[in-house]
This record gives structure tokens, C-alpha cells and sequence, in this order.
């Protein structure tokens, strides 16, 4: 009967199984508690995981990733990261060959949007439940879904951690105090640096800005509180703004 029946016969499969099916494309749903921790590993396949519902927060290739509903983050084959549940989170997980037609789009780790086509096409592949053989249903919605991750916009919650030691002082100082009200210049004293070459240098190994690194952290602690149940009028006032309504402007910017 082949190996996706025994899987079967043994009940509902863990991801471990569906990544030994011979599919190009496999897939796995499921649900977990608020809290629950996918301690640091990594897979033979690249893979997307993908949240319907709920907060997935993530470390993976040296970056802090906050996967919102509707988002999902690519993690390729061989790479270790950590997901820790925010809230009840439904998932919707595809396990990608590396040698699959079209898979080289998912070497690189980083959060996409996974907007309605994609999101139809990820739910249709997960309701069939990984036939065998192939049915050309399947296979066109494997092939379908890879084109449209290809194409899915870049989600703008990455929070890369830099490599510089004087760097990761004041990233660690400000994810202590997240509401902190400190200047630039104080946090240019803390890296031991000019204010110039504090900026220059943070831009050069985050990529971002340290005002757009700042926002981009208090968004994912508020999303974070929020998926819990937290009221954002406390979540606020902990991150150093004003007002609930200035905190959701904020978050509204960026996502």
C-alpha cells in the first residue's frame, strides 16, 4: 500500500512523517495552545508555515520574525529556528523537496503575505490530505501555490539582530525596556560610539534604521500582548506611547 497508507494506518501523521512522503509538495495542518514551543530544530525540506489564525513568533537565520493570521514565514531546508505560540494559533504547514521544480525560490528565509489566491490554494492541498499517487489536482495546486509564493509580498515585521557586539548592547538594552524614552545619543553612548557611526552601523548590519528597528520591536511585543488578551491601553503605555490610539497608528504603518 506504500508509505503515505501506513502513515494513515498509524493515525493522524506528525510533520516528521508528512516529510517522508514522496510528495514534491506535502502538507500538514494543525492547531496548538497558547505558550507551546517548537524548540529549535530544522527539516530536510524547506518549508512555509503558515498561520490562518493566531500569533506565531519566530527566530530563525538571526532574525526575530512576528507571523500575525494571514502571514507565513519560509524556512529553508536545513535551517535551524525556534516557533513559540502567542495565543491559540492555527497552522497550515507545506513541506517543500529542495529538488521540486520551482523550489529554489524558497533558499531564502524571510515572512511573506499570504494574500486570498494563496491562501485558497494552501487550504484546498491541505484538505486532501496528501493522496497517492499523485491526482493531477494536486499536483497542479503544488505547482500553483509555488508560482504564487514566488510572487508573495515580503511581510514588514523582520527584526534582524546584529552581529556587532556593541550593537547587540543596545538591542538587548532595549528589548529589556521596550518603552525606554531615551535619545539616540544615549544610545550611541551605550554602544560606545558616536552618533554617527551608531546609525551608520546599525543601518549597515540590520538593514533598518535603529527608529524603524525600535518600531518594528514594540510592534511585535504589542501583537504579541494582543494575541494573549492583553488590553492595548496597558501594552501602550508599557512601550512608551501616549495613548492606545498612537500605538495602533504606529502598528497600522507597518503592517
Amino acid at each position: 500500500m506504500g508509505q503515505n497508507a501506513d502513515i494513515r494506518r498509524r493515525g493522524s501523521p506528525s510533520s516528521d512523517a508528512v516529510q517522508m512522503l514522496p510528495h514534491g509538495v506535502a502538507s500538514y495542518a494543525r492547531s496548538y495552545a497558547d505558550g507551546y514551543i517548537s524548540a529549535w530544530h530544522d527539516h530536510p525540506r524547506h518549508q512555509l508555515v503558515y498561520a490562518v489564525a493566531g500569533l506565531m513568533m519566530a527566530e530563525a537565520g538571526g532574525t526575530s520574525w512576528a507571523v500575525p493570521a494571514g502571514s507565513g514565514l519560509i524556512v529553508p531546508a536545513g535551517m535551524l529556528h525556534e516557533i513559540r505560540m502567542a495565543g491559540e494559533v492555527q497552522l497550515q504547514s507545506l513541506y517543500i523537496d529542495p529538488a521540486a521544480s520551482g523550489a529554489e525560490m524558497m533558499a531564502e528565509c524571510r515572512a511573506v503575505t499570504v494574500e486570498p489566491l494563496l491562501a485558497g490554494l494552501i487550504a484546498a492541498l491541505c484538505a486532501m490530505n496528501n493522496p497517492w499517487p499523485l491526482p493531477p489536482r494536486a499536483h497542479h495546486l503544488s505547482q500553483l501555490i509555488l508560482i504564487e509564493l514566488a510572487a508573495a509580498p515580503k511581510s514588514p515585521l523582520a527584526l534582524p539582530y546584529p552581529a556587532d557586539a556593541r550593537l547587540q548592547r543596545v538591542c538587548d538594552a532595549l528589548i529589556g525596556a521596550p518603552g525606554a524614552p531615551h535619545t539616540l545619543d544615549h544610545w550611541a553612548a551605550l554602544a560606545g560610539m558616536s552618533r554617527r557611526s551608531f546609525t551608520r552601523r546599525f543601518q549597515q548590519q540590520t538593514g533598518l534604521s535603529f527608529g524603524g528597528w525600535r518600531d518594528r520591536l514594540r510592534c511585535q511585543i504589542a501583537l504579541r500582548a494582543e494575541a494573549r488578551g492583553a488590553r492595548l491601553e496597558q501594552v501602550a503605555q508599557r512601550l512608551g506611547y501616549a495613548s492606545r490610539q498612537s500605538l495602533l497608528a504606529m502598528m497600522r504603518r507597518l503592517v
